[in-house]
């Protein structure tokens, strides 16, 4: 008999993780699993309706939520441990930090044989302050020992886990993350008139240089710093635009974007700050951006947006996070996370070479082959199916993986 399978998630929103946990389902459902996914409070209701339709069990944990709350995350954690130990499935596979340690904690007090965790970003990093580090840093290596196995988006994140005793040394393999990088690889190349005429039809300077970042509006992406680079650049002079491309989903997040619109005021950035809110079609920002600025702390396991100005040949300055040298091809400046005055400081050094970088940056057809290859969907779920294959057959020999049936793999 094949598997049950929970897959237990924070959030089920229109990102990327959401497109990936729902490939390895629709992957495992034509394995003849029974998958049920096991959602918090902040959720699409267009999107858990569409995975009902292909036959996942939905089940929705309202104390769940994205951030630290100590009274609903042990409402959670006792509401997964009930839930899971009625269930009675063989494998529950977490993703997200939260649901990461939380799943993992109930799963195993429920009995669980095979436990997994997708890791897709550190919860823990040296830019926390030392007390959130080290409580942070405490639960995952709690968890850690209810974990069977890791799949990491890249390998630096993976190293990171090891040495800070998050992920045990014999434990741990890489799986990159699939993207769809179609409406990247299909973008126009811009020549320089046409990029002058798209800029000044949004009403931004021909002389501005325009710095652009692709990513939801949350704490941890950076925002707060990128207004204080630009801050410093135009003190120096620099005529400047910061273009954000994204939107805050979550009421936290939407707390979050006011405190930013705040701040733009408080500097005086109302002319340099362009926030776009959420795009059906980021990809036609790429073209127009002189640097990619990332402001991200070094939680991402591969910036999915570094990938795609990759592809696009747009050069990053920003923080050094995990996985940028993963991404073949990415021309980059880095500097120490939350240091803007250095951040701020190899943009002006990198302005004198900005009319050489497109041609210096754009990618070769063979680096975009490599590009697709690491960061394909398909590969992500067949080595992942893989994974399981194995593990069911040390952990629990009597359970049948089936192969699957000859199909892409789904999207959210």
């Amino acid at each position: 008999m094949p598997p049950t399978i929970a897959h237990i998630v924070t959030t089920f929103l229109p990102v990327n993780t959401t497109a990936w946990v729902s490939a390895l389902m629709a992957d495992q459902l034509r394995r003849g699993c029974r998958v049920e996914l096991l959602v918090g409070r902040h959720a699409d209701p267009a999107l858990l309706e569409a995975r009902r339709g292909e036959g996942i069990r939905v089940t929705r944990i309202p104390s769940l939520r994205k951030y630290v709350h100590p009274v609903n995350d042990l409402q959670a954690l006792a509401s997964l441990y009930r839930h899971l130990r009625r269930l009675q499935v063989d494998v529950v596979h977490t993703h997200l930090a939260k649901a990461g340690v939380l799943g993992r904690l109930a799963a195993s007090r429920a009995g669980v044989p095979l436990i997994l965790h997708s890791v897709y970003g550190a919860s823990f990093a040296p830019t926390q302050p030392w007390w959130r580090f080290r409580i942070f840093r405490g639960l995952e290596r709690r968890a850690a020992r209810c974990t069977d196995e890791f799949i990491f988006v890249g390998r630096e994140l993976a190293e990171a886990y090891r040495r800070h005793g998050a992920c045990p040394p014999d434990k741990g393999v890489v799986v990159y993350y699939g993207k769809d990088l179609t409406p990247f690889l299909a973008a126009p190349r811009l020549t320089a008139e046409e990029r002058r005429a798209r800029r000044a039809a949004r009403g931004w300077p021909p002389e501005a240089l325009i710095l652009g970042n692709v990513s939801r509006l949350v704490p941890w992406k950076g925002h707060l710093d990128g207004l204080r680079v630009v801050a410093r650049l135009k003190d120096a002079g620099v005529p400047v635009r910061y273009v954000i491309v994204g939107d805050a989903k979550t009421p936290g997040e939407q707390r979050y974007k006011k405190r930013l619109l705040a701040e733009v005021t408080r500097q005086g950035l109302a002319a340099e700050v362009v926030f776009t809110g959420w795009q059906s079609d980021p990809a036609s920002f790429y073209p127009l951006f002189d640097f990619y600025l990332l402001t991200s702390m070094p939680f991402e396991g591969v910036p999915g947006s570094v990938i795609e100005a990759a592809v696009m040949g747009v050069p990053v300055v920003g923080y050094d996070c995990y996985g940028l040298r993963e991404i073949p091809g990415l021309h980059f400046r880095l500097a120490p996370p939350g240091d803007t005055e250095a951040l701020a400081g190899l943009i002006l050094e990198e302005l004198p070479q900005l009319p050489r970088l497109p041609a210096v940056c754009r990618p070769t057809p063979a680096t975009l082959a490599q590009v697709q290859e690491r960061f394909s969907l398909q590969n992500m779920v067949a080595a992942t199916a893989d994974l399981y294959g194995h593990l069911l057959k040390g952990k629990l020999p009597g359970i049948a993986w089936q192969q699957a049936a000859a199909e892409a793999p789904a999207a959210a």
